[in-house]
């Protein structure tokens, strides 16, 4: 009975560490290499984030250094069982992962996130509450993976199924995380505060035959209910009909197509070449910045003509003074004016020449962004 007891033991714990998912999925939802300008992601820039396909591969940054950016799949509704197998390539896998099952009607979400130590764990985060999935809390969830590489790139592969969530690194088991609350949402990427995650290709695959009508392609759908009207409708005049609305259908969304294309395309490009606005915002702060200078040094030389012209009018009543001793106890101090007159008049001269250079590369700065907002402007 003891020895019973123990290989039960045994086995559970072991079962405990091994993978409870084992359904075979075969039917891809979404394969996605980036080839093209048109994503099953979003593409979008703005002052905290950017998400952009580029050289084949699909960029998120979050640029600012709070909160997170999550990207989700666009899919029509959401995933129940299925299979994620996403290639990351980035140099610094800090803070960035996957989102598992993220909710449409309240904030939550299921997170596997890596960092750059070869770590990684599993949380939940349901409106305010954040809950760990994975390690322990000592340890924050963490969980360290020699199978995990700290650079290059990593295959991370996903199962999930019935609260199971089992953890693939480059093809190798290493973890199941359970939770029961989330059991169906969207599928996505996401990345901390200053972090960038970049994704080489994303799969996403379901069991055979499931939650078919989710992920129905309208065009198909269109087809077969045409060739349903087609089929209950024998007249040769009728069908010949319907044939060549269908073709007028047919080509029509091709047109589409190609127009959303160059669509997206251009707006991938508007929304990635930013550098002309940024040198131009750079400019603008730099010329206001040497305004402020300009108006300073405009003051400071407004303040050393009154103190030179003083200086002048004090000498001329000195001079034409009729008392000798008057004369001869001044002497002195009109010594020491004259030698503060020669360094306000050098101080002058240089405050002007430093005005008039001032002067020139605001000009020069005020051209620059003259022409940089042509160009701008053009380019829109």
């Amino acid at each position: 009975m003891r020895l019973l007891s123990f290989l039960c033991i045994i086995t559970l714990s072991h079962y405990a560490d091994a993978q409870n998912v084992f359904s075979i999925f075969t039917d891809t939802v979404v394969i996605d290499d980036f080839k093209s300008p048109k994503s099953n992601f979003p593409q979008k820039y703005t002052s905290s984030e950017i998400s952009i396909i580029e050289n084949g591969q699909y960029r998120l940054k979050r640029l600012s250094d709070q909160g997170q950016s999550i990207s989700y799949l666009k899919t029509d509704k959401p995933i129940h069982a299925c299979e994620v197998i996403a290639e990351i390539a980035s140099e610094s896998n800090n803070g960035v992962g996957l989102v598992l099952y993220g909710q449409t009607n309240t904030n939550g979400a299921i997170f596997l996130e890596l960092n750059e130590k070869r770590q990684f764990r599993v949380y939940k985060q349901s409106e305010s509450k954040l809950q760990i999935l994975s390690g322990s809390a000592k340890e924050n969830g963490w969980l360290k993976n020699k199978k995990l590489a700290s650079t290059g790139k990593n295959t991370i592969h996903v199962k999930m199924e019935n609260g199971y969530i089992d953890i693939y690194f480059n093809n190798q088991f290493v973890y199941t995380a359970f939770d029961t609350e989330f059991t169906h949402g969207r599928v996505g990427v996401f990345a901390e505060k200053n972090s960038e995650i970049i994704l080489s290709s994303y799969i996403v695959v379901r069991k055979k035959g499931q939650d078919l009508k989710a992920y129905t392609n309208p065009t198909t759908e269109s087809s077969k209910s045409s060739s349903s009207v087609t089929s209950a409708n024998s007249d040769p005049a009728f069908e010949e009909v319907i044939l060549l609305f269908k073709t007028k259908i047919d080509q029509q969304q091709v047109q589409i197509s190609q127009l959303q294309n160059e669509l997206d395309k251009c707006k991938s490009v508007l929304n990635y070449d930013t550098s002309l606005v940024t040198r131009s915002q750079e400019l603008l702060k730099i010329n206001k910045k040497l305004t402020l200078k300009l108006d300073s040094t405009n003051r400071l030389l407004d303040q050393d003509k009154k103190r030179l012209e003083y200086l002048e009018s004090l000498k001329e009543d000195i001079e034409k003074g009729s008392n000798g001793d008057l004369v001869i106890s001044l002497t002195t101090i009109l010594a020491d004016i004259k030698k503060d007159q020669q360094v306000l008049i050098d101080r002058t001269e240089f405050a002007e020449e430093n005005s008039k250079a001032l002067k020139t590369e605001n000009e020069v700065l005020l051209r620059e962004i003259k022409r940089l907002k042509y160009i701008i402007d053009t380019q829109k």
